[in-house]
Parts: C-alpha cells; sequence; structure tokens
C-alpha cells in the first residue's frame, strides 16, 4: 500500500521534472539561433541588434535555473562524498532525510520570495530600462515555477528516500 502511493507521486514528480528538463533543452537551440542571428548581423551586414544578447541572456537564466531540477531528478547535484560515497544506500537516505528539512525550509522562503517578486513584477507591468526594453514580469515569473519545480522534485527524493529508510528497499 505504502509502496504503490509513494510511487505514484513519486512517478507523477519525476516525469514533470523529466519533461520540464526537455522542455527547456529547447531554449538552448533557441538562444543557439539568436546569438547566431547577432554574429550574422553584426559581422556580416554590420547591422547589430539591440535586443538579442539582453533575450539571450534571459534565456539562459531560465534554462540554468530550469537546469537544477533536471540534475536534482538526475542525481548530478555535488555531495561531499568523503564518508557518504562509503556508506550503504540505506544510511545515505537516513542522511539525506536528515538535511531535507533544511532543504524544504530554504525553497519554501525561496518560493515565496520569488513568488512575491514575480507577482509585483507582473501587477506593475515591469519592463526593462534598456534601449530595447523588453518586459520582465514574463521572466520573472518563470522564477517561482522553477523553484516549485524543484520543491517538488526534492519531496519526490524525499519519498524515495523514506520508502528506503522503513523498508531497506528501493522505491
Amino acid at each position: 500500500m505504502m509502496r504503490n502511493m509513494f510511487s505514484s507521486i513519486v512517478r507523477k514528480i519525476e516525469w514533470l521534472s523529466l519533461w520540464s528538463g526537455r522542455l527547456l533543452s529547447v531554449l538552448v537551440l533557441a538562444m543557439v539561433g539568436i546569438i547566431l542571428w547577432e554574429v550574422v548581423m553584426r559581422y556580416f551586414f554590420d547591422r547589430p541588434t539591440n535586443w538579442a544578447m539582453e533575450s539571450a541572456t534571459m534565456i539562459f537564466g531560465v534554462y540554468m535555473m530550469g537546469g537544477g531540477v533536471y540534475a536534482l531528478l538526475k542525481g548530478g547535484h555535488v555531495k561531499m562524498d568523503i564518508l557518504y560515497g562509503r556508506w550503504p544506500d540505506r544510511k545515505k537516505a537516513v542522511a539525506d532525510l536528515l538535511t531535507f528539512p533544511l532543504f524544504l525550509v530554504f525553497f519554501s522562503i525561496l518560493l515565496y520570495l520569488s513568488a512575491k517578486y514575480g507577482f509585483e513584477s507582473f501587477a506593475m507591468k515591469e519592463y526593462a530600462t534598456t534601449a530595447w526594453g523588453p518586459p520582465l514580469y514574463p521572466w520573472k515569473l518563470t522564477v517561482p515555477v522553477i523553484v516549485l519545480l524543484v520543491l517538488l522534485q526534492g519531496i519526490a527524493g524525499f519519498l524515495r528516500n523514506l520508502f528506503l529508510a522503513i523498508t531497506g528497499e528501493a522505491l
């Protein structure tokens, strides 16, 4: 019963993390296309744009933040392996369970503050003060969405570790 419930929740969260990572990977192609456009316009036609580098920077920011969700899914974040790497899986799960409250507090606060910041930007219809002057609020609203995805993936990891710590079996 517990296995089925945990497994169902974890599968749904990990599906969301996987697909958000795949969707964000397309942003790399958009960013490369924008930079290529700028290089061609600047060096071959002597007609630089005022939007390309700024938009590429915004896309890169979303891509890098969103990549954290995928990295958390795949276990790609750095861990202190001095002791941890030598421990059996069950002991690793217990250690991860003990550090989860720190993760939960940090990302809950980050979610609250980023949502507040994003919604304030949306309410005032904030625009950049550059020559191009694009709207900033859509980009600022992506931050709480990505933080929420990280938080969900962290919860999936918590459920995996909890199941392993209790039963001794991987989920």
